[in-house]
């Protein structure tokens, strides 16, 4: 079996011949069915009679698609961190990459995108058989590796970053993004909740991440998790029938100051790297989820405050998906919301407007102007009018200030994205709350029932399901087979709060040197298991306030939340003096509290050499630090403390300071130690550690899986070497 499949590997990789600059010639072989051809005249005649384009122009935008698709990164966290990844890209990577030609073709480096602001969106173009053989491209495609997996980089299609960069974010706001896994948007949103980390302030805002698969949303937490915000919360339901939530009984629901609405879609403008969908093209997914983007997307509208922003994006060209959506959406707001011109913004992002007109397709190919071109009755009721396009009030919709984005443009995916502004109440209910200046309860039975039905305020044991977040032709899952069971798993994590007098609160506070400013009622521990305080977790005020209404538990699927900031040790080496506390500060957490702990529990590096012993030695013994570092530490009680490293420090002179990476890389840096009876144990998991160390230094450190296997390959070598060396002295004798 496994010759067999090595036997076909070959002879797809044979089949398509992977040229320098990235494109593909491919060729059929028989009995080779994993070779896709790029044509489907389905979708070209399907597109051309909807006119997206002119002809000359559908043209390009048809080539583009049948061509590979550039790799897209965001630098991601703080902007302080991001500006050390930009800077060691800048200075050292692609200086590197600019004169590397192979068969005689010449390489494009990675290069900002132009409309990314900042400068913190990137696109390079590189194939396998490029990071094959430069060795520059090679040790760049590492380096990108390694801080993808600690958080430091988010590979992420350039045309999916858009419509998080349209919403307006601000730090004090509260944002739900609807249908949210994988979590790449969600991403961008946590960090525009916390855009003023130079002001060393916590954010007020709330970032509430949903999705209707149980097993998708844990994708949230994974994404986020590297960005460690104490305000993101993961929940699952179904986006269409998310539940209204309330901070007290009776009491007005939460209502949203930014709503994404990135809904599922057939997916056709992934087609550059979906191969699949060139071959499984068909008008059919678009029809039949149509009327799921509609109640998707008007749940959004109602979940979103006045005044508030609410933008829909998929990643698909067809207006049944796209403007038809808009536009019924737009009627039943009936003026509440407004379709902005974002004509301004992103500059740099080349567009082309929405459509204003389109037809449908019927599954045997007949074109359809108007629901009245149906004779058969049957038929009629299979195609809703809401996905023909608008006849008397088309023009004050505006449906042009969408955005199209198509493939040939600027190199990039297909994307529709829309913005709107809520200028007032969608139903009465609704402003009847929006007039209420204090949340309070309903004066009469008939009003609740009133809201319920025209605000969306929907039963806890709701068991609809609507597809995840992703394209027809996905061949993951399908969350339309869980039971209701299923879905209400994530209730089975829940949290409880601790409170600010709690004993052990209180003696991490006091051993750490918390100060009184710092939020003792913020920490929370999951509820289950035997030791249930191993972990404790630090949540925002947001959060709080969510997770210390019983209605809001009650009523809301929680996956995860929280950041861990103090995890109990268990491995039995604590004694009398092993300090007050048995807690250690972790990484993620260290970045919430580091400019209030203060010195009582810090150690100063003194040089670059001593970070680089910390970084790279599993255990580093306290002797091997300089004079003032072991004075410092055996003045110290046991347990956790903080390193930190200035750049100001005196530069030891061991250290090759002519590295640019180390120039680059090296900036002001806090971290989490565990001080021990003789040496010092580095709290970094080994992903953090290995980026560090590769980042600053170029080596990979001690006790991590890729160490050892260095070290085994390089005793390997060494004793090849030493066996040649011997069998030459044995002919040299003979």
């Amino acid at each position: 079996m496994a010759r067999f499949s090595r036997k076909r590997r070959r002879q797809a990789r044979s089949a398509t011949t992977e040229q320098p600059d990235g494109s593909t010639q491919s060729a059929i072989r028989p009995g080779d069915n994993r070779v896709t051809i790029k044509e489907n005249e389905k979708f070209k005649n399907y597109y051309k009679s909807q006119g997206i384009l002119s002809d000359e122009e559908f043209d390009q935008f048809y080539s583009s698609l049948q061509m590979r698709l550039p790799s897209t990164f965001r630098i991601t966290g703080t902007r302080s961190h991001a500006r050390q990844i930009q800077q060691l890209i800048e200075q050292v990577y692609v200086p590197a990459m600019k004169d590397v030609t192979i068969d005689g073709v010449q390489m494009e480096p990675p290069k900002p995108l132009p409309w990314y602001p900042e400068g913190l969106g990137w696109q390079v173009h590189a194939p396998r058989l490029v990071i094959k053989r430069s060795p520059e491209f090679s040790k760049f495609h590492k380096f990108i590796v390694t801080e993808t997996e600690v958080g430091n980089i988010s590979r992420q299609e350039a045309v999916s970053m858009i419509p998080p960069l349209l919403m307006d974010i601000q730090p004090h706001q509260w944002v739900l993004d609807m249908c949210a896994a994988p979590g790449s948007k969600t991403a961008q949103i946590i960090e525009a909740v916390h855009a003023n980390d130079k002001l060393n302030e916590m954010p007020a805002g709330l970032v509430i991440a949903n999705d209707a698969d149980y097993k998708r949303s844990h994708l949230l937490v994974h994404q986020s998790k590297r960005l460690q915000s104490p305000c993101f919360l993961a929940t699952n339901h179904d986006g269409a029938y998310f539940p209204n939530i309330r901070l007290t009984k009776g009491g007005s629901p939460i209502r949203f100051d930014r709503v994404l609405c990135d809904v599922p879609c057939s997916g056709d403008g992934t087609m550059r790297k979906n191969d699949r969908i060139w071959a499984e093209w068909g008008q059919g997914a678009a029809l039949a989820l149509h009327n799921v983007q509609v109640q998707i997307f008007l749940r959004g509208a109602q979940l979103t405050k006045v005044g508030g922003r609410i933008v829909y994006s998929t990643c698909s060209f067809n207006p049944v998906e796209n403007e038809a959506v808009v536009a019924e959406v737009l009627r039943r707001a009936n003026g509440a919301l407004i379709l902005k011109d974002v004509s301004d913004q992103l500059p740099e992002l080349k567009r082309k407007p929405g459509l204003t007109s389109w037809k449908v397709m019927t599954k045997d190919g007949q074109y359809l102007d108007s629901v009245d071109d149906i004779q058969d009755e049957a038929q009629r009721k299979r195609f809703p009018t809401s996905l023909f396009p608008p006849v008397n009030d088309g023009d004050s919709l505006h449906l042009e200030r969408c955005l199209r984005i198509y493939p040939h443009l600027q190199d990039t995916g297909g994307f529709f994205v829309a913005v709107f502004d809520k200028v007032k109440p969608m139903s009465s209910a609704e402003e009847r709350m929006h007039n209420m200046s204090t949340p309070a309860p309903q004066s009469h039975v008939e009003e609740g029932a009133e809201q319920q039905k025209e605000d969306g305020d929907l039963d806890d044991d709701t068991t609809a399901v609507v597809p995840s977040k992703r394209s027809a032709n996905d061949d993951s899952e399908d969350p339309s087979t869980q039971s209701a069971s299923t879905i209400k798993k994530s209730n089975d994590v829940p949290f409880d709060l601790m409170q600010p007098d709690n004993a052990e609160i209180v003696d991490i506070s006091n051993f750490y040197g918390l100060g009184p400013d710092f939020p003792r009622d913020q920490f929370l521990i999951r509820s289950e298991g035997k030791d249930k305080t191993k972990t404790i977790y630090f949540i925002s005020s947001a959060v709080r306030q969510l997770l210390g209404s019983p209605e809001v538990v009650r009523r809301l699927n929680i996956v995860m939340t929280g950041v861990r900031m103090f995890v109990r040790r268990m491995d039995g080496q604590m004694d009398e003096n092993a300090g007050k506390t048995p807690y250690r500060l972790t990484w993620e957490g260290l970045t919430l509290v580091d400019d209030i702990v203060n010195d009582r529990r810090r150690v100063r590096l003194q040089s670059l050499g001593e970070l680089r012993t910390l970084l790279t030695e599993a255990y580093p013994k306290i002797e091997q630090f300089e004079p003032p570092t072991i004075a410092r530490l055996e003045a110290m009680e046991l347990g956790g403390c903080i390193f930190d490293y200035d750049t100001k420090a005196t530069i030891d002179a061991n250290v090759d300071h002519d590295r640019p990476q180390v120039t680059a890389a090296v900036v002001p840096m806090s971290l989490p130690v565990w001080r021990g009876r003789v040496s010092l144990s580095l709290l970094l998991n080994k992903q953090d550690k290995r980026a560090l160390c590769q980042r600053i230094f170029g080596v990979i450190p001690e006790g991590t899986p890729e160490h050892l296997k260095e070290k085994s390959a390089a005793n390997n070598q060494q004793l090849r070497a030493t066996s040649t060396s011997a069998d030459a002295l044995l002919v040299a004798d003979e």
